[in-house]
């Protein structure tokens, strides 16, 4: 069977939407996660809520990488708080018939920005790198409860994608295990924080994306590569949310990138054992049922 030029141009509209709603809701929720919500209540809150979230970030270009640079999101969001289904509640979608009182069972997200090989001395003349989303399920238990935190153990398995909005491409799996702490009025009374550490295994596809040289951009700088798979680094997570009135919060949130023994420190790609990600953000709700959940 053979596509025409018609139906290619017709499927490239349909990827760029896709790509992009994958993506926002990737960067959104792997940065502001659950809303930071302690005790997995949602009694007395709106059915559903609509509105804008928007954050700056300042973070390394790829793992390990010594080239940093900044981006600004600005994406809206929708929560909907269903008796067997939620979206943007506590997960980007939770199935509840699998969720249990010390487990639950939904789907994990991550992103990174795309980066522009030209503004990086080490990978000048390569390719760039283009915006990355992660999904697949994960399966958490929880650690310790109590009336102001919790700590929950959360095993993730994510397949890996990049694109450049004309089409999707696969780039391998990865395997994240996260211990996360969240905990309220830890700085203030209207503040939350949350504290994580997540040590990260992933296929050679995934490493090859960030590491490998092919022979056609070896260089004085880049000597041959082939990445290998194993143990990519470890990420240590701080986030904390500040309740400015009912409907406006504001968070700040900072990332450690420890690369040290990764499996592919030797590439010439490799750069850094310790990187660096900022992030400030802010949530609007415009708008929310006034059904409460009961």
């Amino acid at each position: 069977m053979s596509l025409t030029v018609q139906t290619v141009n017709s499927i490239k509209p349909t990827v760029l939407l896709i790509s992009l709603w994958f993506l926002s809701c990737a960067i959104t929720f792997s940065v502001y996660a659950d809303e930071m919500d302690v005790d997995d209540q949602i009694i007395g809150k709106p059915v559903w809520e609509a509105g804008i979230f928007t954050a700056a970030f300042n973070g390394p270009i790829y793992p390990a990488a010594s080239d940093t640079q900044n981006k600004f999101l600005p994406v809206p969001f929708v929560i909907y708080r269903g008796e067997r289904v939620r979206v943007g509640d506590g997960s980007f979608v939770k199935a509840m018939a699998v969720e249990k009182e010390r487990f639950k069972l939904d789907v994990s997200l991550g992103a990174a920005f795309n980066a522009d090989s030209e503004k990086s001395k080490i990978r000048e003349g390569m390719p760039d790198l283009d915006f990355l989303f992660e999904i697949g399920p994960q399966a958490s238990f929880l650690l310790d409860d109590n009336d102001s935190s919790n700590t929950w153990l959360n095993l993730q398995v994510r397949s890996v994608f990049t694109t450049d909005f004309s089409e999707v491409d696969h780039k391998g799996y990865l395997f994240q295990p996260e211990v996360a702490f969240k905990g309220k009025g830890v700085i203030t009374d209207d503040s939350d924080f949350g504290f994580s550490i997540a040590p990260i295994w992933a296929t050679k596809k995934t490493h090859d994306y960030f590491y490998s040289v092919d022979q056609q951009y070896v260089n004085e700088d880049r000597e041959f590569y082939q990445a290998h798979s194993g143990y990519l680094g470890t990420k240590i997570s701080i986030f904390n949310r500040f309740l400015l009135r009912k409907n406006l919060s504001i968070f700040f949130a900072s990332q450690i990138g420890v690369w040290s023994g990764a499996k592919n420190e030797d590439s010439p790609l490799f750069q850094q054992d310790v990187t660096y990600t900022f992030a400030i953000g802010v949530k609007w709700t415009l708008y929310e049922s006034n059904q409460l959940v009961q």
